[in-house]
């Protein structure tokens, strides 16, 4: 079978674009089961108290690590346009330019982990007095896994550029399962076991970035890993491009990892492992919005280039529809079981973990409404505006959130903050998007969320009536799973569908079916 697919993947781009999606979902949902299985031992060899610093921790370095995303885009985007031009030489300058960057940004953030670490640990974060070494010394590991992560930026773009995806799943596969390894491992450590954790983890990371580094330098021998080849005026068409996606990363990572240490300030480390708990459920369900992502986003962007905008937005409009219904099927049973799932996942689980869950499943609801608002000015090339309104008004999340943690509210509020702004930022990408592009924001309302909002009430209600039964945990969720799965898709194929989406829908369903 293996055998069949990798000769099919020579033979024609929509092959390998097959392949690909196989390949990518089926290392993400390989990940994701293995991270539920280990998530449970984890926080029992840890206890709440130390996930939650490990968790901090991750938060604060990952906030710093402000660059990250934008690093990733523009080492694949220019390594990809000179492999698209096959032209070896400026390939060779563009990757030793962008390991050059990510050096120097590596160390600078290292640096900085460093020199503010101190501070931030023994100053500001509110962490237990007997836990302060501990938490010095975590920061510190995972600062190095961060400067190994960023020097694994340039080797993962090659990759995605040669479209060898199988690599990059090979290695993530590995990763996994040897986190898991860990996991059991630590249930009979007895000493610090925050630490041995930490140390174990940057072990598989200097695994993974050998890994990285041994196939490119046998396997792609058109690039230098090097530094040798390093060119100022690619390193500064490289930067340029990076301080346009500043503001949106910055926004980003405020809204994710900042939310960590503003909680940590207020509440304590039990609510970061909550959190923790519930970002992770989130990054789960969100795996099955992505083939719908990345199966329409190619579409829009030929739409916009045709100068095609009817069909664009149409597919905006669907793009948003599709990917929030992908992501709800899954959500809303989860929304009322998860204390029971809870239970039987973790046993014992942190303060608030069941109202983080379903406040954040929520959140990522309102999320994907606009999913496809960004592919389209990306598409039609009116970014800069967009980035500057949309950021900041995402930015304002910290700002507000230690405002109403201040007057005394609780720790889910500022997931509500977070809510209300993404609804602002929806009206005003629509505001925006209308400045450039002929559409109704009437019918965008109407389409992607009227559509969307009735058959999930409905299906909630039902189900919110049903658990009124007081019945049997495994009997609830049975219950539970096959309203969702049996009436689910019947309403959204009858009410929420047009004619072409479901066109849509049945042309990758028998896709789908061919594979």
């Amino acid at each position: 079978m293996i055998a069949k697919l990798l000769k099919a993947y020579k033979k024609s781009a929509a092959n390998r674009a097959a392949l690909n999606t196989i390949v990518i979902y089926g290392q993400r949902f390989f990940a994701a089961a293995l991270s539920l299985i280990t998530t449970p031992l984890i926080l029992k060899a840890l206890g709440i108290e130390d996930y939650g610093l490990y968790t901090l921790t991750l938060g604060f370095v990952g906030m710093l690590a402000v660059l990250n995303w934008s690093l990733s885009n523009a080492t694949q985007r220019y390594t990809a346009f000179a492999i698209g031009e096959k032209n070896f030489e400026k390939l060779k300058k563009v990757y030793s330019t962008a390991l050059v960057i990510h050096f120097l940004y590596g160390l600078l953030l290292f640096a900085v982990i460093v020199c503010i670490g101190y501070f931030f640990v023994e100053q500001l974060l509110n962490i237990p007095p007997e836990k302060i070494d501990t938490a010095k010394q975590v920061l510190y590991i995972v600062g190095f896994v961060s400067f190994l992560t960023i020097m694994s930026i340039p080797f993962l773009g090659m990759l995605r550029s040669q479209e060898n995806f199988i690599a990059i799943a090979l290695v993530g596969i590995t990763e996994s399962v040897l986190k898991l390894c860990i996991a059991v491992f630590l249930l009979y450590v007895t000493e610090d076991k925050l630490i041995v954790y930490a140390f174990l983890l940057l072990l598989i990371s200097l695994i993974s970035f050998g890994i990285y580094f041994g196939i490119i330098r046998t396997k792609y021998k058109m690039v230098s890993v090097t530094f040798k080849y390093y060119d100022k005026g690619y390193s500064k068409e490289m930067t340029s491009f990076l301080s346009w996606s500043l503001l949106g990363s910055l926004a980003l990572t405020s809204r994710n990892e900042g939310v960590q240490i503003l909680m940590n300030l207020f509440f304590g480390l039990a609510r970061n492992a909550a959190y923790g708990i519930a970002m992770q459920v989130n990054a789960a369900m969100a795996i099955l919005s992505q083939g719908i992502l990345g199966s329409l986003s190619p579409q829009i962007v030929k739409s916009a280039g045709s100068g095609d905008y009817k069909k664009m937005i149409f597919l905006m409009r669907t793009m948003s529809k599709f990917a929030t219904f992908s992501v709800s099927i899954l959500a809303i049973p989860i929304f009322f079981q998860i204390p029971t799932v809870l239970k039987i996942w973790l046993g014992e689980y942190p303060e608030d973990t069941v109202t983080f869950i379903r406040m954040i499943i929520i959140f990522g609801q309102i999320m994907l409404l606009s999913a496809g608002i960004q592919t389209v000015f990306d598409s039609i090339g009116k970014v800069r505006l967009y980035n500057i309104w949309v950021s900041f008004i995402l930015l304002l999340n910290l700002p507000i959130g230690y405002l109403v943690f201040s007057m005394g509210f609780p720790s889910y509020s500022i997931i509500v903050v977070g809510m209300a702004l993404e609804l602002i930022s929806l009206n005003v990408r629509l505001w925006l998007l209308k400045k450039y592009v002929d559409f109704s924001i009437k019918d965008f309302y109407f389409d992607t969320i009227f559509r969307v909002f009735i058959p999930s009430f409905v299906v909630a209600a039902l189900i919110y009536a049903f658990s009124l039964l007081a019945l049997a945990d495994f009997t609830a969720i049975l219950g539970t799973g096959l309203i969702t799965l049996l009436l689910y898709p019947l309403l959204i194929y009858k009410f929420s569908l047009e004619p072409k989406q479901k066109e849509i829908i049945s042309g990758m369903l028998s896709k789908l079916l061919k594979k």
